[in-house]
């Protein structure tokens, strides 16, 4: 990749590792294959020197999986010593890593924020232990509880807790006592997720639903409940104290580089989009023989790049500034009947109408 600089560039790093994958994870991970971490961090290694040439030009981190607190203490330290090499920590504005309840200890937690890692990112998914064991999930809620305690004693004041709606058998009561549990600990953020069923994973195969419908109404309630307890929207998906919005991904949101490390991880730089291969095995053997491993790779230019600036600004609450050049490349979709009754255009800035924000995806699919 080109090694033009950008004010605004992230730092992914994936994890593919699990105890035990949830019911409806379709990301590039395993379980029961901890005695690779090993093999996998030599490779991340290789993998950080042939992008050496970016070192000391991000402004974020976010060591995301699979489940990056399921390496052991010595592990992790091993983990942050690779990375380092990729940035200096006076230019961080954030640094983020996902977290399972089960795994995090206090000698984790100590290590991580010994090492600059001042956010972390953790799935409650739910306050019901029968919802979650439905979904495939090992943790519960007292574990996410004491997890929290930790975390909190290790000096974490900037923490994102992730609820689902649309569970299999999920009411809207259970919805409304997972917000009431996830309230009375005080995160700083929160993420919502309908429940999506991707072929391929245990909950398909099991033959479960979707529920919509449900999802809805659930994400309506957060809309009008999170507000009164201090979170403001500012994604679709995303709540936050003010102040506490995720850094990370609001480079994705602005169309703003980022480079990924490790098997599955995808990268934005210069224009052109890569997704390394999501095979761990033959992502380490390439590595191990000093090549960079298979990956596919696309150029966003014209109005390609121009459709997805627009779509992924309007994620935004506050949506997106574009040029008269856009408004003029796609005047006639800002003139067709669905924009006019989605968004909200003010001179240069266009929006979402906030009624509108759930059923955003039936507009995007005209840019597309």
């Amino acid at each position: 990749m080109p090694a033009e600089h950008s004010e605004h560039r992230g730092l992914y790093i994936h994890i593919p590792f699990c105890k035990k994958k949830c019911g409806y994870c379709d990301f590039a991970s395993y379980d029961n294959r901890q005695n690779d971490i090993g093999t996998y961090l030599d490779a991340l290694e290789k993998e950080v020197q042939l992008h050496k040439r970016l070192a000391g030009s991000f402004d974020t981190v976010y060591i995301g999986g699979g489940t990056p607190s399921i390496l052991s203490p010595s592990q992790l330290k091993r983990l942050l010593a690779i990375i380092k090499k990729m940035y200096e920590p006076q230019m961080l504005r954030e640094f983020t890593v996902e977290a399972n309840p089960e795994s995090i200890t206090a000698e984790k937690a100590e290590i991580l924020s010994e090492a600059g890692a001042d956010r972390i990112s953790m799935g409650l998914q739910s306050s019901k232990p029968e919802l979650l064991k439905k979904i495939g999930r090992i943790t519960s809620p007292e574990k996410f509880a004491k997890a929290w305690e930790i975390l909190r004693k290790a000096g974490f004041r900037n923490i994102n807790a992730d609820l689902m709606t649309g569970l299999p058998g999920q009411t809207l009561k259970d919805f409304e006592d997972s917000v009431d549990f996830l309230i009375r600990l005080h995160p700083e953020h929160i993420s919502l997720y309908p429940l999506e069923i991707h072929e391929g994973t245990m909950l398909a195969a099991l033959g479960m639903q979707e529920n919509p419908d449900g999802a809805a109404d659930m994400y309506d309630y957060a809309c009008a409940r999170l507000p009164k307890d201090g979170y403001e929207r500012y994604e679709i998906s995303n709540f936050s104290i003010p102040g506490k919005e995720s850094r990370h991904n609001i480079h994705y949101w602005l169309q703003e580089e980022y480079l990924g490390l490790g098997p599955a991880a995808a990268s934005y730089i210069a224009g052109e989009r890569r997704a390394s291969a999501p095979e761990l095995d033959s992502w380490a053997e390439a590595l191990n023989k000093g090549i960079m491993p298979a990956y596919s790779s696309e150029k966003l230019e014209g109005r390609q790049k121009d459709a997805e600036k627009i779509i992924l600004g309007l994620r935004l609450t506050e949506g997106i500034e574009i040029s008269a050049n856009i408004f003029i490349e796609f005047k006639d979709k800002f003139r067709s009947e669905i924009a006019q009754n989605f968004l909200d255009i003010r001179g240069s800035r266009i929006k979402l109408k906030p009624e509108k924000t759930y059923l955003a995806n039936r507009l995007f699919l005209e840019f597309i």
